[in-house]
């Protein structure tokens, strides 16, 4: 009877650490979940921000060799933020998770 409750307390202990081990492990991938979104989300804002500077650039600036490359930044900018978007929208992004304040 005695070896029958050993391997009985200690079948329950194996499930409680099983349980545990898949708890924590569970709980790191929702943690890498929500880091790899607010990292998307910083990217996404840094890339309309970037996009916010080249049109500010290209504003600023007279000469005609620096008014060509402040097209191609500005295009090159706003070509990366509406490829971000469109990721945004694949994953489920809302517009309200997103800097819209530049």
């Amino acid at each position: 009877m005695d070896k029958f409750k050993n391997k009985e307390v200690r079948a329950t202990e194996f499930h409680k650490n099983i349980n545990r081990f898949l708890g924590r492990l569970k709980n790191n991938f929702v943690a890498n979940e929500i880091n790899e979104y607010e990292k998307f989300l910083e990217q996404l804002n840094q890339a309309h921000e970037e996009w916010h500077d080249a049109e500010l650039y290209f504003q600023s600036v007279t000469e005609s060799d620096l008014i060509d490359y402040a097209i191609y930044k500005m295009q090159a900018s706003k070509t990366k933020y509406v490829y971000l978007l469109k990721q945004a929208k694949k994953m489920g992004i809302k517009a309200e998770n997103v800097d819209n304040s530049l």
